[in-house]
C-alpha cells in the first residue's frame, strides 16, 4: 500500500445521511403537442427539483418527442382518500352512457307510427331553409 494511503483516518461511524433519505419522489406529466394537455408520464426519484427535470428530460424525452416537461414532487400533489372521500358527479349524465339510449328505438317507432314524422319534416325544412 502506498504511504499517501497509511496517512488517510478512517472514518470510526458510518456516514450520515438525512432522515427522510436522499432523493425525493417526483411525478412526471409531458405534453406531447402544443396546446393538447399534460399526461401523466409516470415517476423519478432525485435530490432536488433541477435534478428531477433533467431526469424526466433524459428519460421521457427518449420514450417519445414531447414538447414540454413538468415535474412535480409527489408530496406536493393533493389527492381524496380511498376509504373517506367518494368521487361522483352531481347531475345526471346516464344519456352519455349506452344504457340512456333504451327506449329511443320505440319512441322513433311511435312516432312514425304515428304519420307524424311527415309532418315534422315539412316544419323543420321550412325553417332550416
Amino acid at each position: 500500500m502506498s504511504k499517501i494511503r497509511e496517512n488517510v483516518p478512517l472514518k470510526a461511524s458510518e456516514l450520515e445521511s438525512p432522515a427522510e433519505g436522499d432523493l425525493k419522489a417526483y411525478e412526471v406529466f409531458i405534453q406531447l403537442e402544443r396546446g393538447k394537455p399534460h399526461v401523466h408520464a409516470g415517476g423519478l426519484d432525485a435530490p432536488d427539483d433541477e435534478m428531477a427535470l433533467l431526469f424526466a428530460r433524459e428519460h421521457y424525452g427518449r420514450d417519445q418527442p414531447c414538447v414540454q416537461v413538468w415535474v412535480v414532487p409527489r408530496d406536493a400533489i393533493r389527492r381524496t382518500n380511498y376509504d373517506e372521500d367518494v368521487v361522483f358527479r352531481l347531475s345526471d349524465q346516464s344519456y352519455r352512457q349506452a344504457k340512456g339510449y333504451l327506449d329511443v328505438r320505440k319512441k322513433w317507432e311511435t312516432f312514425r307510427a304515428r304519420k307524424a314524422v311527415d309532418e315534422y319534416q315539412k316544419d323543420d325544412l321550412k325553417e332550416a331553409f
